[in-house]
């Protein structure tokens, strides 16, 4: 099976268990509005599950940076389905216009949560750990090609070079300077998402995403040339 008949069966799939679970939530509220409304949040959780499922990942992943918990602890399929969850237990908070901003919160709570308990549960064995460091002096090619990419704005960005592993923490790091709405934009377009629909999820007005994402890519162009010139020193 491809890869985009492998995302569209699992969406499937994910859709389906989105429906049945918004179904047993509100088994006594059968207007046709509200029908209608867990519909088209069923929709939009399918259609934003793998940005809030990265969204969960990064998150996840500053608490084992920061030595909270250690990695591995937390998965993060399991906690993005908890989140899911606790969307769909408040459906009817879900805004129409900045919902994927309503479930980053949603997530950082969740995820926030979820750490404290497994904290607690870990606090008289854990030890702290050493911060992950750059292996050697060597710039990755995968890095450079990024910087080219980025410093041009008509060209799209692909996604093989922002998912490699040897520029996952590099790019994790800059990404991490930029304010989280932006950070959020940029990569929601890396996932070829259009303006229009970016500016829906997101509440801003259409005509600002394009300059956050040119002004995005020049920021981590900017700071990436910044760390190779500071590791070749």
């Amino acid at each position: 099976m491809s890869t985009t008949g492998w995302m569209h069966t699992e969406r499937h799939r994910l859709l389906a268990r989105l429906r049945e679970h918004l179904e047993t939530i509100a088994q006594q509220d059968r207007g046709l509005e509200s029908v209608s409304r867990r519909e088209w949040l069923a929709q939009q959780l399918a259609e934003q599950y793998r940005p809030l499922r990265r969204f969960v990942r990064r998150e996840i992943g500053r608490f084992v940076a920061f030595g909270v918990i250690p990695a591995g602890v937390l998965d993060e399929q399991d906690v993005t389905d908890a989140v899911l969850l606790r969307a769909i237990q408040h459906w009817r908070e879900a805004p129409e216009r900045g919902l994927y901003r309503w479930l980053r919160r949603t997530a950082r709570r969740v995820v926030r949560q979820l750490v404290e308990q497994e904290r607690r549960r870990l606090e008289h064995e854990r030890s702290l750990e050493e911060p992950v460091g750059y292996q050697g002096d060597e710039w990755p090619d995968q890095v450079v090609r990024l910087i080219n990419v980025l410093a041009d704005p008509t060209a799209d960005i692909p996604e093989d070079v922002v998912l490699a592993e040897e520029t996952q923490q590099i790019l994790d790091e800059a990404l991490e300077r930029l304010p989280e709405s932006w950070r959020e934009i940029f990569l929601l377009k890396v996932d070829g998402w259009s303006d229009e629909q970016i500016a829906l999820a997101e509440g801003v007005p259409v005509e600002r995403v394009p300059q956050i994402i040119e002004a995005s890519r020049q920021f981590l162009a900017d700071h990436l040339r910044e760390r190779r010139q500071d590791l070749e020193a």
